[in-house]
């Protein structure tokens, strides 16, 4: 039986691909929405297939098919409009099966056509000489029907696994044929035989408006409505392009397609009589939002601004939206709790972010974007805490995402609100995600951030997270390198932006960040410097042994003198995926040095003997830096052989495989307990609290700038004993030339 694609029998390697295209074809024989369901997991297989068959292709970090699709090395490969195409198949499967959403036959046929069209560009990227043809509809099978009566079994077909597990894996496996596969597909043109047809394109750009509202949750003739006749001015009707109502078909929000595609500035004046005759029947000026070629905006009147968004907002936060510029009241200036912000600078912060945010919701000069700079130790989560139970009381806010580089901040940044602000309901992605709908601050790392944009679910079915879902996003620490992720992460979000970092705006790469923010380079909207704290008492400096060896350790490069591509690349030491930067920065000699018996043992001696005491003489708190768990073991366990006197508790060492880790680090935070040494395998590397630390070990290379201010800023947060002696100093032995890749003088 002659199918649209039997182009894809050229190659055997495509035969999972071509399987699910047919059957796609063919289900239009007895369900529509099994087709688009079959079309939506062809794509996916072939996004799948590139990427495991194209040594060209860069994996990213986690294998999520959204990952994939938007991957930059493939991005840039795709002609202009496929893009379009493809969400049509991908969103239109997902409503299918999330929201048992019935399919004509013209949407189920314009999947297939696009679908035929992605698969023809593949194929011509892999096929010298390879001839498109044009889809056929007199080859496609009649009947079918456009509900299913089984929308359990389409969803359990859309969830089931894509075959062929791990690609990395895979990857390796074909090495070669990919070499030789993203050899052919340069020598074709990236594909470039294969172009959009422009009707194609159209057609999937308007039927994609209906498909987005669908994702956010609006249903066609309940809450929304399309060319809605409305009273204009005098007794003459006029048609509105797509009216959302609330439950009680009260105007929310007005949406020109038609005018906007000629011109943004007639769809926005067309839009503006809509919502001026909607808000003289109703009393409410709904929002407005325009769609030209595929893309969404949203016109801020408080600001007078034009600005691009990701799609469609809910209802839900539409409702969120309109209350808030009825209710924000920026004179209510709640009491800040002790137990929040005790010191003089965090409550001016506080005051200070409320301000900003007062002005970027009224005022005309926008204010989208804050950085607070402070060192560690000066309590930006008491800042976060204290700005967001502020900005509740005014009304200005009503959800609010919170970010972090590393899973452990993200756990202790939660534990932390969870004490300071009882009453409001929290969820950490990274555990319980039962109550995650509920929950009014979100916290969770960019990566897992984005997988739950594109999975997480409403109980009827639509997309938990749309652009609008919070107000507020907050950057745990904002450092040199943005990476793909929170770019794209701080785009797809209409919110207010609150960063903190702990690094000095003048430091190498900052100024990427401030562009990034919209601000002036070297211009935080509210700073504490290291001096400041250092003179009110609150941190204390440190005295530096360098103890590197010049020739092993003198680094090659120092930290100023990267380039963007290897700053990135350092940057992600400081995220749970860095891993991979040692290969691109340390040397075997480096490697051999710090592994030595000898230098380990001479390591520990020169720490008994030079370490800072308490008033009795003891070895003060110390947290040795170590590279790995195996490097970290062997520390510990030549320490026990050499120094038996001071029994098994004296040192240990914490990785993330540590049996009872929460307890053994409970443990060495108390100034009187054992054990006095902990080896940290980025355990009390960042955002681990114990001022009474008073030398700090490093006996490993750090790249990250972001992550070498944390971890210097363990020893910093002054400290008074129970006999009264006040930490005056903490000690710092270096013995791989961090100082000096940074340039710090001491």
């Amino acid at each position: 039986m002659a199918s649209n694609f039997d182009f894809l029998l050229a190659q055997k390697d495509y035969k999972i691909i071509k399987k699910t295209a047919m059957e796609a074809e063919q289900s239009l024989k007895t369900s529509y929405p099994k087709s688009v369901i079959l079309a939506e997991r062809a794509v996916k297989l072939a996004v799948r297939w590139m990427f495991t068959h194209d040594a060209g292709l860069a994996l990213p970090y986690r294998e999520a098919i959204a990952r994939l699709i938007h991957e930059p090395t493939l991005k840039k490969l795709r002609p202009e409009g496929l893009d379009s195409l493809v969400s049509y198949i991908l969103h239109l499967g997902n409503i299918v099966a999330y929201r048992g959403m019935t399919v004509s036959r013209e949407e189920a046929v314009l999947a297939l056509r696009a679908l035929h069209c992605a698969l023809s560009w593949m194929a011509a990227c892999y096929e010298e000489g390879f001839s498109p043809r044009p889809f056929d509809e007199d080859l496609l099978p009649t009947g079918g029907k456009e509900a299913n009566p089984e929308p359990l079994k389409l969803l359990t077909l859309y969830k089931e696994p894509l075959d062929g597990g791990a690609l990395l894996p895979q990857r390796k496996k074909n090495r070669e044929a990919a070499k030789a596969l993203a050899e052919t597909r340069e020598k074709t043109g990236n594909g470039s035989i294969v172009t959009v047809p422009p009707d194609l394109l159209a057609e999937c750009r308007s039927r994609c408006i209906m498909v987005d509202c669908a994702q956010t949750g609006w249903t066609l003739g309940k809450d929304l409505f399309v060319n809605k006749e409305i009273a204009g001015k005098g007794k003459k009707t006029t048609s509105v392009d797509l009216l959302f109502t609330d439950a009680e078909q009260k105007p929310l929000a007005v949406m020109a397609v038609e005018t906007a595609a000629q011109t943004l500035e007639d769809g926005l004046a067309q839009a503006k009589a809509w919502a001026a005759a909607l808000e003289e029947q109703h009393g409410v000026r709904p929002f407005i939002f325009l769609q030209r070629e595929g893309e969404y905006w949203f016109f801020d009147e408080a600001r007078d601004k034009l600005r691009s968004v990701y799609g469609c907002f809910s209802c839900a936060d539409l409702e969120r939206r309109m209350e808030f510029r009825r209710r924000h009241d920026p004179e209510a200036h709640p009491e800040l709790s002790d137990d929040i912000a005790n010191r003089p600078y965090q409550r001016e912060a506080v005051w200070h972010i409320c301000e900003d945010m007062h002005k970027g919701l009224i005022e005309s000069d926008q204010i989208s974007s804050m950085i607070f700079w402070g060192p560690p130790g000066t309590g930006k989560t008491r800042m976060a805490v204290g700005a967001i139970d502020a900005l509740f009381y005014q009304k200005a806010i009503g959800k609010v995402l919170y970010l972090a580089d590393r899973e452990e901040l993200v756990h202790q940044a939660y534990e932390k609100f969870r004490m300071l602000l009882p009453d409001v309901p929290f969820v950490d992605l990274l555990g319980d995600v039962r109550e995650e709908e509920k929950a009014d601050i979100v916290f969770t790392t960019a990566t897992i951030m984005m997988d739950a944009v594109n999975e997480s679910r409403t109980e009827t079915g639509a997309r938990l997270y749309d652009p609008a879902h919070f107000d507020l996003v907050v950057i745990d620490e904002s450092h040199p390198s943005i990476y793909e992720d929170h770019i794209t992460l701080l785009n797809y979000f209409d919110a207010t932006l609150l960063a903190f970092s702990s690094l000095p705006p003048t430091a190498p790469g900052e100024d990427a960040i401030y562009r990034f923010y919209d601000l002036a380079p070297g211009k935080p909207t509210f700073c504490y410097t290291l001096e400041e704290a250092c003179r009110d008492g609150w941190l204390v400096d440190f005295t530096l042994r360098d103890e590197a060896p010049e020739k092993i350790m003198e680094p090659p490069l120092r930290y100023a003198e990267l380039t963007d591509a290897q700053r990135r690349i350092a940057e992600m030491e400081y995220s749970d995926t860095g891993a991979i930067t040692s290969k691109d920065f340390d040397v075997p000699a480096v490697n051999n040095w710090l592994f030595s018996e000898e230098k380990i043992q001479a390591m520990l001696e020169d720490l008994l003997q030079h370490g800072k005491k308490t008033r009795d003489g003891k070895l003060g708190k110390t947290i040795i830096f170590a590279k790995n768990s195996l490097q970290a073991k062997a520390i510990a366990f030549i320490f026990q052989r050499l120094h038996p006197e001071y029994g098994p508790d004296f040192i240990r060492a914490l990785d993330v495989r540590t049996p009872g880790l929460a307890e053994a680090i409970h443990a060495f935070s108390q100034p009187e307990s054992q054990p006095p040494i902990a080896i940290s395998v980025d355990i009390l590397d960042t955002g681990f609290d114990m001022p009474s630390v008073l030398n700090l070990v490093f006996f490993r290379k750090v790249h990250s700038l972001s992550k070498f201010s944390q971890m210097l800023g363990r020893g910093r947060r002054f400290y008074r004993g129970a006999d009264g002696e006040a930490k005056d100093k903490f000690l710092v032995i270096d013995y791989c030339k961090n100082f000096a890749f940074f340039d710090m003088e001491k």
